[in-house]
């Protein structure tokens, strides 16, 4: 029996393309019809139905068509290319929980003013200590060893007697944990040093040391430069 072939328009229409997309594909050496007949008009098998998915689906990956093409015409490995396509998404998915975390942390902080829920253990690596003397400024982010996009995630500080360190969650247990649980907030807002060191001083006088801050990433849509960080207090039974 004879393969039933297509012409241009329902093989365009099978995959939801356009004929001008496959004449493009036919143009850059990627796709040859079945048939050509001597009034021009094209027919499509089952074999270009399959290098036609192959197409698309690389063309999914974010390949260009001169990528595609010297696929198609070598004997480049097929396994290299999805591993390595596989491990490109998988950064990007991490880039996009990261994102994710970024947009949950604000609006918590916006829906929750005196409380703060971890559902997860955080572990947070230290980036630079600081005495209290200094302030955190693009001094200290010039020593730091970080990507531009951090600058949008959240930071947390955990604060002691003579010094504080500025610190970000890590996947592994690091320098600090702040443990599961709903904690009480108390939130310092201050236009100066010299105010959040007033704040914070009224603080410690119930707290003891160490205290661990986290800044409120919703001030960078706020008007103003002004600080401001949740300093969590204890736990709620």
């Amino acid at each position: 029996m004879a393969e039933k072939l297509l012409t241009i328009s329902k093989f365009a229409q099978l995959f939801n393309t356009t004929q001008h997309t496959i004449r493009h594909y036919e143009q850059q050496g990627l796709l040859q019809p079945a048939t050509i007949a001597a009034n021009g008009y094209r027919q499509y098998g089952m074999a270009e139905a399959y290098q036609l998915s192959f197409i698309l689906f690389l063309r999914q990956l974010g390949l260009s068509l001169a990528e595609i093409k010297a696929i198609l015409t070598s004997d480049y490995s097929e396994q290299t290319l999805l591993l390595n396509k596989k491990q490109a998404l998988q950064e990007e998915i991490a880039r996009l929980q990261a994102l994710e975390q970024t947009i949950d942390d604000q609006l918590q902080q916006v829906n929750q003013q005196d409380t703060l829920q971890v559902d997860q253990p955080i572990h947070l690596r230290v980036l630079q200590r600081l005495p209290f003397a200094q302030d955190f400024d693009l001094s200290v982010v010039e020593t730091i060893d970080w990507q531009p996009d951090w600058m949008l995630r959240q930071l947390y500080y955990v604060i002691n007697e003579t010094d504080y360190a500025i610190c970000m969650a890590t996947p592994a247990v690091s320098d600090y944990q702040i443990d599961a649980g709903c904690y009480v907030t108390t939130t310092i807002e201050a236009a100066s040093g010299a105010e959040f060191d007033s704040a914070l001083a009224a603080i410690t006088t119930h707290q003891t040391l160490p205290l661990i801050g986290i800044e409120m990433r919703g001030i960078f849509l706020s008007p103003g430069k002004h600080l401001a960080v949740k300093i969590l207090g204890n736990r709620k039974e």
